[in-house]
């Protein structure tokens, strides 16, 4: 629905604004996806940076971003424990760790649009964009299922449909504690 302005009049310029910021920050995060999966160390120093510079640009709720990273840097590593997940190098890379830092603040700033859909859309949406993320991560070599194609990626998409629940609560309370502040 288009916010309106004292008269009653709609002000679609807002709303086109954030569409507008969520189309740059999404253009934005597919290169950090990219620099982080594909390039792993290589661009590590980048995804620093591009996450600094996101965090000094955009008002992040620090608490959103570090319990929804915390969340899912747990997934993967339990993911990663039971053998679901192998990284090339051995162990659990710092890549995917600041790949959650940089996909729960792009959650952050774009949550007015986010939050403007449907939650179950979202959550399927959410499961399948979770599971395609990881076969592209597969694709491009930065980690590998050694149970299998099928049996990880039906794992995963499970995984992503909690997960997806738990990211739209988190960001429905910390919303709802940011707008009361």
């Amino acid at each position: 629905m288009p916010s309106t302005n004292k008269t009653g009049a709609d002000k679609p310029s807002s709303d086109r604004k954030d569409k507008l910021q969520f189309l740059m920050v999404t253009c934005g995060f597919n290169v950090y996806w990219i620099l982080a999966v594909w390039g792993q160390y290589r661009f590590i120093y980048l995804l620093v940076l591009m996450l600094i510079m996101s965090w000094w640009f955009f008002s992040v709720n620090w608490r959103f971003v570090l319990s929804a990273s915390l969340i899912g840097i747990v997934m993967d590593a339990t993911l990663y424990h039971t053998g679901f997940y192998l990284f090339p190098d051995g162990g659990f890379p710092l890549w995917l760790i600041l790949m959650w830092f940089g996909f729960t603040s792009f959650i952050w700033i774009s949550r007015k649009v986010i939050q403007s859909y449907s939650s179950n859309v979202l959550i399927v949406l959410g499961s399948v964009g979770g599971m395609l993320s990881y076969i592209g991560g597969n694709r491009l070599e930065a980690v590998e299922w050694p149970l299998g194609w099928v049996n990880t990626a039906l794992m995963v998409a499970l995984c992503w449909l909690a997960l997806s629940y738990i990211l739209l609560t988190l960001l429905s309370m910390f919303s709802a504690s940011q707008r009361s502040s």
